[in-house]
This record gives structure tokens, C-alpha cells and sequence, in this order.
């Protein structure tokens, strides 16, 4: 008989052992979480007539980066064959009037503006959603039209 509770209490060490060793959990698991990369991207914006349907001759460019890390916009806008007196970045829809999103040029003298408009902000959470669902346009309005043309901002990853 007492070899049979030997190889019996043998039995449930040798099982204790190996499903004891098989629960256990590795030290720091739960904390250690990757991070995801933190992405750079290069914004474009093709800005004509097609965006509002008007019959203007006027033609934009908006070239810029955006930086995940800094959360930081920076733009340089070119155009030609208009005046505008206002340049806004607006979020919504597209074919809609959408939420504006920040003033890039304000005429307020009535001299000419430069032909070449450059700047950068920083982007709060919200406004770093929309932009990168493709969300955000640039409208550019002018004495007789408001906006007289506009266009939709792309990115893509460096």
C-alpha cells in the first residue's frame, strides 16, 4: 500500500509542478503596452473652382507637414489669378460650408496680398481627428465670392 500512496503523492507533485508552472504570469505584462509609431505626414491641397463650382480662373496650392508627435501644421500656400481676401482651413464634408478651423489670411488693408502665404499651428485632439480622416479643405474668397474656390487637404506618410 505504501507504494501506492508514493506514486500517488508522486503523481500530484509532478502535476502540481507542471500546471503551476503553466498559470504563471510573466512579471510586467500588463503594463508594458507598445506604443504606437508616431507618424509624420506631407499635406497637399489642389485648391480650384471644382471645390465650390464657380467659373474662377484662380488656382491655389497648400504644401505642407504635419508632425503626430508635435501635434505642429506647417503650410506654405501659393496662388494665382485672384485676389483673396480671405483664406481660411475649414472641417466638414465635403460640398459643405464646414466649421472653421483657423484664419490663414485676413485682407484687412485694401493693398494687394502676397502671393505666397506661410504659417503653422498647433492641432488640438479633435482637430488632429478630422484632419486625418481627410476632413479638412482650404476655401479662399475673394470681393465678388465667398468662397470663389477651394480644395480638400490629402496626406501621406513620409
Amino acid at each position: 500500500m505504501s507504494k501506492i500512496i508514493r506514486g500517488m503523492a508522486g503523481i500530484i507533485v509532478a502535476a502540481g509542478l507542471f500546471f503551476g508552472t503553466g498559470c504563471k504570469k510573466q512579471e510586467g505584462s500588463e503594463d508594458t503596452r507598445i506604443k504606437p509609431p508616431v507618424r509624420t505626414y506631407v499635406v497637399t491641397a489642389r485648391i480650384d473652382k471644382k471645390g465650390t463650382n464657380s467659373n474662377s480662373e484662380g488656382t491655389a496650392v497648400l504644401k505642407g507637414t504635419y508632425d503626430e508627435g508635435t501635434k505642429e501644421l506647417n503650410y506654405t500656400l501659393e496662388y494665382k489669378d485672384l485676389v483673396p481676401q480671405l483664406i481660411t482651413l475649414r472641417s466638414g464634408a465635403k460640398g459643405s460650408v464646414g466649421t472653421l478651423v483657423k484664419e490663414l489670411y485676413v485682407n484687412t488693408a485694401e493693398k494687394a496680398a502676397p502671393l505666397t502665404v506661410k504659417g503653422g499651428f498647433t492641432l488640438t485632439s479633435l482637430q488632429e481627428r478630422n484632419l486625418l480622416k481627410g476632413q479638412w479643405f482650404v476655401a479662399i474668397g475673394t470681393l465678388t465670392l465667398n468662397p470663389e474656390i477651394s480644395g480638400i487637404l490629402t496626406l501621406k506618410q513620409k
